[in-house]
């Protein structure tokens, strides 16, 4: 079955290759002629597809392809490419500033959520452009009992994910997603479809891992899948009203240990909003490992007002997703159905020169009062990421277009809507941005960078290329662009040369 799906692929290319676009007038009538399955404004459905996870990033494409094959791919970026079309995928639709929408109105997308296949074979994972986290994860589990290191929303798309990064419990021990990439298939911005290696193409292959969005439409991915964990121990210590000294304590433990012991098997989180505060995560392996692993970081935390309300909790590899989903569901629909109405930034931490104490209770001074009066509903995750023996930090800085391996903390700021409908507050904006600047600003002398899958809108393009890429990797970026699109076919407000 695997032989002939790979082999229908195999000519769905040749044909693409082959496609003679037909002379019509404008970019509805090509895609048309192309048999490209179209939504247009008048379609039945429209307003509900083009609804977007974020809804405060409403915006209306020109046109909607929905692909069924490469070929329809192929056909569709060269009607685009012939009309002047701007062209941008959607995988899941999960990006927090709608840039599966193109970002800005009339932008034409390409919708891949019918790319649903998935197969196993020697450990090697073919996984299409429009599967979702969640339904990856059981079939791989359920097939095989391998997994992926990935995020902990199911309903995010693997190619957005993958392509920018891909941080999830797991990393520290496995690595992000893009790391097990071994092999992509492409459509260029001429329409032709190509494959590529480290061997093949390779300086497409390095641009697509960190950076994918600016340079193709991916199809389909291989990845070189992991043994997912027997075993696996929950916990959680939770801080009920904590002061101003005792979370910024609190923070500089974690930041002690995780920059120095801890164990690549752990993953750790702090989470807090105005009401709670919480240290929690995995430890790959049995509980009897895991105190001995969390030993270290209990000692040097606060013992005031904190309460093991999970001391240790052993479940296997999808219980625990679940519960880090906190108890939702792994499998997901088709039509993705989930939307908020939020504004995220984030913040990510060098693991050379870390927060000093000044700045962190500048921090949480900042969210102590400001915080309390924000007209929005706010929560932080403030996730370890590197430290000692973290596979997020053992390839070189160098080797793909993802820039963050030399960083202890991503830190997600997240903040929603009262009620969760639009509008957002405008007064959100200067709040979220608050939170930055008491950390960035305050310590002014380190260079911080920002997680491109939290991206945020109101960066302009050189501020986030410089946050998601820095300039050494952007002088590489740009010369691949200007390569092989030319002519800025893939673009979004902050893709490369936009």
């Amino acid at each position: 079955m695997e032989y002939l799906t790979l082999l229908a692929a195999a000519l769905s290319v040749v044909q693409a290759d082959q496609l003679i676009l037909p002379k019509q007038n404008t970019l509805l009538e090509c895609l048309v002629e192309a048999q490209v399955p179209i939504m247009e404004s008048l379609s039945t459905g429209w307003n509900q597809t083009i609804m977007p996870f974020n809804l405060r990033a409403k915006y209306t494409p020109a046109l909607l392809a929905i692909p069924e094959s490469v070929y329809h791919v192929s056909a569709a970026v060269k009607c685009a490419k012939a009309y002047g079309a701007k062209v941008q995928a959607r995988s899941g639709g999960h990006s927090y500033a709608a840039m599966g929408l193109g970002g800005t109105d009339g932008s034409f997308i390409v919708d891949m959520k019918k790319f649903k296949l998935i197969s196993l074979s020697n450990n090697i994972a073919i996984i299409g452009a429009g599967v979702r986290l969640g339904d990856l994860a059981t079939y791989l589990h359920n097939s095989g009992k391998r997994a992926l290191p990935h995020g902990i929303c199911p309903g995010v798309g693997i190619a957005g994910h993958a392509l920018h990064g891909g941080f999830g419990m797991t990393s520290r021990m496995w690595g992000t997603t893009l790391d097990h990439i071994v092999e992509m298939q492409v459509v260029l911005a001429d329409g032709s479809v190509v494959t590529t290696t480290a061997s093949q193409n390779p300086d497409l292959f390095w641009a697509l891992r960190g950076a994918g969005s600016s340079y193709g439409i991916v199809t389909y991915f291989k990845l070189n899948t992991k043994p997912a964990p027997t075993i696996a121990t929950y916990y959680q210590y939770s801080y009920y009203s904590p002061s101003i000294d005792i979370r910024t304590k609190t923070m500089l433990a974690i930041q002690e240990f995780g920059a120095t012991l801890a164990p690549k098997e752990l993953g750790l989180r702090l989470f807090f909003n105005n009401d709670t505060f919480q240290v929690y995560g995995v430890y790959w392996g049995p509980k009897s490992k895991w105190e001995k692993a969390i030993a270290p970081l209990l000692t040097r935390l606060p013992n005031a007002g904190r309460v093991p309300s999970v001391p240790g909790q052993e479940m296997e590899w999808l219980p625990t997703l679940i519960r880090l989903n906190n108890g939702g569901q792994l499998e997901q629909p088709l039509n993705y159905d989930m939307h908020e109405t939020f504004f995220a930034k984030s913040i990510v931490t060098p693991e050379n020169d870390l927060l000093d104490e000044a700045t962190v209770r500048n921090f949480f001074t900042y969210l102590a009062t400001d915080g309390q009066k924000a007209p929005v509903n706010w929560w932080i995750i403030c996730d370890l990421y590197g430290g000692t023996g973290s596979m997020v930090s053992a390839p070189a800085v160098s080797s793909t277009a993802y820039a963050h391996r030399d960083s202890l903390f991503t830190i997600q700021i997240y903040s929603t809507a009262p009620g969760q409908v639009p509008p957002y507050p405008q007064g959100g904006y200067p709040f979220v941005d608050g939170i930055v600047d008491s950390i960035t600003k305050y310590q002014n002398e380190t260079v911080f960078k920002a997680y491109a899958n939290y991206i945020d809108p109101t960066l302009t393009k050189k501020q986030a290329w410089d946050l998601y890429y820095g300039q050494e990797h952007m002088v590489k970026l740009n010369k691949i662009k200007d390569t092989i699109d030319p002519t800025r076919v893939f673009w979004n407000p902050q893709a490369i040369r936009a």
